[in-house]
């Protein structure tokens, strides 16, 4: 319960998800613009170098992509965002000509195999037949997305195992001294008092009464009471509550950033005053703490550091290749709202999942 909450997404949702705000701007494949669907029909709403973008063909897009991410698909019609999601659209297609033969047919493979889980899943789901009805969408063109998407996931897993050899010692020493304390190396205690659910975002305990519990178990430990006892009754921390609070020999960087920065600045024996992070409420007790040198860092960190300098490059390099494209987005000055969902009444709750992730 210290680390960054992870999304979660019900059954059909849950098709691609591995970094998913990276994919946001990563995603697409195929060899002719006439093989995206919709892209023949509709108005021109954005030319670049070698091609174009019609409205029909990025509202198709959009649909689909409440199938995989729901936040992003809510995103690309607010008329603010458009003009950006667009962009990254024309980008897509542009460099779908780098996908590999050997990816692009394991895309296929994977969106051949959604297909069928998709068409029969429409046989018998009222709702998600209605979604795609309402957003002009067929079970084929939805597998032929699915193969622009996780094609380029492979595309972009492969440039960044071309990149991550190249990056030097120097660089990563500069990226450790950025923020030198995430590698500090802690054991800790602590009581969690839940404020929300992390899964469902349903309040658990109103602030100010999470902040009350947990000064009360403050004053109990400040007391002497037992770290054991004291967290079996008081934590809602699943993953430590059985043993004392105890989180021992961890490195902080994964932490929230209030946990972490208690963990980084706080005295070592001395209970600190309660922490609110978006979990709730901690009480924290630093046993150890041990500063990480660059010349300290083990393998494996040193390759965490080395994927981390890659993928900014990668970004680098996505946003010249975006530049030298010369896009240029012509939207209407009205815009239409964003495609209703289709986990719309629980239907996609009962759908199949096909998740090309796993498939790696």
């Amino acid at each position: 319960m210290l680390h960054h909450k992870r999304t979660s997404y019900r059954r059909l949702a849950i098709m691609m998800l591995t970094a998913v705000m990276l994919v946001a701007l990563l995603s697409g494949c195929g060899n002719k613009d006439g093989e995206y669907p919709g892209s023949s029909k509709g108005a021109v709403i954005a030319t670049y170098k070698d091609g174009t973008v019609t409205d029909k063909e990025y509202d198709k897009y959009a649909a689909f992509m409440m199938f995989v991410n729901q936040n992003q698909a809510m995103y690309m019609s607010i008329p603010q965002l458009k003009e950006q999601f667009v962009q990254q659209y024309a980008l897509k297609k542009h460099l779908s000509k780098d996908v590999s033969a050997e990816d692009l047919k394991k895309a296929k493979t994977e969106a051949d195999n959604f297909q069928k889980e998709l068409e029969t899943a429409l046989k018998t789901t009222e709702d998600l037949k209605n979604y795609m009805k309402e957003n002009d969408l067929t079970a084929k063109e939805v597998a032929k997305f699915y193969t622009h998407e996780y094609g380029f996931q492979l595309y972009y897993s492969a440039k960044l195992n071309e990149l991550t050899p190249t990056v030097t010692d120097d660089e990563i020493k500069a990226e450790f001294e950025k923020s030198p304390s995430d590698f500090n190396v802690v054991t800790a205690r602590h009581i969690l008092v839940k404020t929300t659910d992390p899964s469902t975002g349903e309040i658990v305990h109103e602030e100010a009464d999470a902040l009350k519990r947990a000064q009360e178990v403050k004053a109990k430990l400040d007391a002497g009471g037992d770290w054991n006892e004291l967290a079996k009754e008081y934590s809602e921390d699943a993953g430590s509550s059985s043993n004392g609070g105890l989180y021992e020999n961890q490195v902080v960087g994964g932490w929230v950033t209030e946990f972490k920065n208690a963990a980084n600045t706080q005295a070592i024996g001395v209970i600190g005053e309660p922490v609110l992070t978006e979990f709730g409420y901690h009480v924290i007790l630093v046993e150890k703490r041990t500063e990480t040198t660059v010349d300290k860092l083990t393998d494996a960190q040193k390759d965490t550091i080395r994927s981390s300098v890659a993928s900014v490059k990668i970004s680098d390099f996505l946003q010249t290749e975006q530049t030298n494209l010369d896009i240029k987005v012509t939207l209407p000055a009205e815009e239409t709202e964003a495609p209703s969902s289709p986990e719309a009444s629980g239907a996609a709750s009962e759908e199949p999942s096909a998740s090309p992730s796993a498939a790696k």
